[in-house]
């Protein structure tokens, strides 16, 4: 697969589709019937509600995978800056230390992105190390760009509590639900989070906690296996969620994706009668062209781990 850089792209002859998120989902809905139940309706406003947030702060439903994607450092407080700076919506992974603090941090343990930390610290489990232990390493020269550190999630939601138009996608990897919703509460910001996993009971625990906060369920594997995961949640009427998120990847030894153009088509829609967002993330896919392609069919709320190209490829389909 050939790879463009982003800004190669200024210069190209590109087909307009100028059709906003929400006119988009609105003329799926005028096709389906209204919601019939009380719950239904219930979750039909309020999802309509998060997507007026959305358009009252300037923000695009883009999420960006570990904070500032590929080529930002992982989960600091100045990669979630950095997608903020853009109107997008930076992913914070978050576990929890051996004394009991939660901080953000994807892998189990900072192998990867501390390289330079001493063996002791290096190899250990995040859950077995000290947040002393942990604010010691350098998070960002791996990526070019020392003298970041890993932060904790209150310092993270302070920043955020001082601006509604950042919103954070919190990725359950180890933490404590009822913990974390009181930590959300405490700083104001249930409506700037968006609870995220691919655990459904894990959603439905945690909106009994916190009812307005957004959600978000992400799915991956073959589209038998993503198209499993949907009926489950069709049995539930799609209940508490907000956003279903799927990746989209090439097949092994193929030419093809693991989901076709009508699988997501009808989904897109199918959801977008309730409200709900789609969002299809290329999955660690930096061609423009396949981003490009997504836009062309009518998809309209793509992740990436590559915003800046993503932003400008957006702007020239959805306005």
């Amino acid at each position: 697969m050939q790879f463009h850089p982003y800004w190669l792209l200024a210069s190209a002859s590109l087909a307009l589709t100028a059709t906003p998120s929400h006119v988009a989902f609105a003329q799926a809905a005028a096709s389906q019937p209204a919601p019939t139940s009380a719950v239904q309706q219930n979750e039909h406003i309020l999802r309509d509600q998060f997507t007026k947030i959305y358009t009252e702060h300037g923000v695009l439903p883009i999420p960006i995978h570990r904070g500032g994607g590929m080529h930002q450092p992982e989960n600091t407080i100045e990669s979630f800056e950095y997608s903020w700076a853009r109107h997008m919506v930076p992913e914070a992974d978050i576990r929890t230390t051996k004394d009991g603090v939660i901080v953000v941090i994807h892998d189990e343990t900072v192998v990867r992105t501390a390289p330079d930390a001493p063996e002791n610290i290096r190899n250990t489990l995040i859950s077995d190390l000290n947040l002393a232990e942990l604010k010691s390493l350098d998070v960002g020269a791996f990526r070019g760009k020392s003298g970041q550190s890993i932060p904790t999630l209150d310092e993270v939601f302070a920043v955020m509590a001082k601006d509604p138009s950042k919103f954070l996608h919190l990725d359950y990897k180890d933490i404590d639900l009822n913990i974390l919703s009181q930590m959300v509460k405490r700083h104001g910001v249930e409506k700037q989070v968006i609870f995220t996993t691919n655990r459904y009971d894990l959603i439905q625990q945690w909106r009994k906690l916190v009812p307005t906060s957004q959600t978000m369920i992400w799915m991956g594997g073959s589209q038998q296996d993503i198209e499993a995961v949907l009926n489950r949640l069709r049995a539930n009427n799609f209940q508490d969620i907000y956003i279903v998120h799927m990746h989209y990847r090439p097949v092994a030894d193929s030419s093809a994706f693991n989901m076709t153009d009508a699988f997501m088509l009808n989904t897109q829609a199918e959801l977008a009668a309730m409200g709900i967002v789609l969002q299809i993330q290329p999955w660690n896919i930096e061609d423009p062209l396949i981003y490009e392609r997504l836009f062309k069919i009518g998809i309209r709320n793509v992740g990436t781990d590559f915003p800046d190209m993503l932003r400008l490829i957006r702007a020239r389909y959805i306005k």
